[in-house]
């Protein structure tokens, strides 16, 4: 089976699939050199991709943390304003 091209299609857990798949067929003795390079190179792609939507889901969750301890914090400010006000 050739390579797959379009890894940057995949979700996370497509792409973890595709690399247990990558990872068996290179340990499989008769697998061949052309074919453990093109494997080798398209984990690769799979691997940084995945690196990258980590990233944005690290992203998101940082956003969404931030969002909800915001409305918090500038409640708290605008009691303090009240206060001073007073």
């Amino acid at each position: 089976m050739p390579p797959r091209t379009k890894n940057k299609t995949l979700n996370f857990e497509q792409a973890t699939a595709r690399l247990e798949e990558i990872v068996e067929r290179v340990n499989n003795p008769e697998t061949g050199l052309e074919d453990m390079i093109a494997l080798a190179a398209e984990g690769l792609t799979l691997i940084r991709n995945s690196e990258q939507l980590l990233a944005e889901a690290e992203l998101k969750i940082l956003k969404l943390e931030q969002a909800a301890t915001a409305p918090a914090e500038d409640k708290h400010m605008n009691d303090d304003a009240e206060f001073s006000l007073i």
